[in-house]
């Protein structure tokens, strides 16, 4: 296998492991935004009981109902806790997401560099041929000319 065939399936290799990066990252992305959505939501339930609570004490409540509503208020802050932390857990993810597909493009970008460089070697020594052998052919015609 020769070293450009060789260079080309490597290329090949991490342009599929970045691809695959890219769409990791964008299901840690998804999966981040609907935690957050999930966040917000718990967070304007919570608001909404809290207003009914406060409705409710104005218009007088029982103990028993005020503690009630107490209980319900402390299981939406568990929850709203609990949703937070997923979204740090979910932010942490995608940053880890983010960097592997940073370095996978890195990884491609410094094979792409060197496919450019051997490209560039490669035309380099054809000019330096095709010009040694006009220099050859200019000599033999002038050898052939100075033989006349």
């Amino acid at each position: 296998m020769s070293d450009t065939s060789s260079l080309e399936t490597l290329i090949e290799l991490a342009e599929g492991d970045r691809d695959s990066a890219a769409k990791l990252l964008g299901e840690l992305r998804s999966a981040r935004q609907k935690e957050n959505s999930q966040l917000e939501l718990l967070l304007q339930y919570r608001e909404d009981y809290r207003s009914r609570f406060e409705a409710a004490m104005q218009r007088g409540i029982t103990i028993a109902a005020m503690q009630n509503y107490q209980r319900f208020l402390a299981s939406l802050d568990n929850a709203i806790k609990h949703q937070r932390n997923q979204l740090n857990h979910s932010d942490g993810r995608v940053q880890r997401g983010e960097d592997n597909w940073r370095q996978q493009q890195k990884k491609v970008n410094s094979y792409d560099a060197l496919r450019s460089r051997r490209h560039q070697e490669a035309n380099k020594r054809a000019r330096r041929l095709e010009q040694q052998q006009n220099d050859e052919f200019a000599s033999r015609a002038s050898s052939a000319l100075d033989g006349l």
